[in-house]
């Protein structure tokens, strides 16, 4: 019973870890269209400080925008800003 419980608790420490290391620094961090926390949002790509990904519904493929010249892309605030105003900031 012990290590019926030991593993359990293994397996859900695992999960964990797994769900905290969903980001992928060496990819260009394309959004899955298909979960609703990416539809409507502006999100970062990681290839071009100056695009960003946009997913119009939840049926649709994710399309790269380009912000406005001399603009890039903050993540924080999810939007354009001018280079004076952007700053990089870490993938994950």
């Amino acid at each position: 019973m012990k290590s019926a419980l030991l593993l359990i608790c293994l397996a859900f420490f695992v999960a964990l870890l797994s769900t905290g290391n969903a980001c992928d620094p060496d990819s260009n961090n394309q959004p899955d269209c298909s979960i609703a926390s990416n539809v409507q949002t502006n999100i970062r790509n990681f290839w071009d400080p100056t695009r960003y990904w946009w997913c119009e519904s939840s049926t649709s493929t994710a399309t790269v925008v380009v912000c406005p010249e001399v603009t890039g892309f903050d993540p924080s605030k999810k939007e354009c800003v001018p280079w004076n105003e952007w700053t990089w900031t870490p993938y994950c």
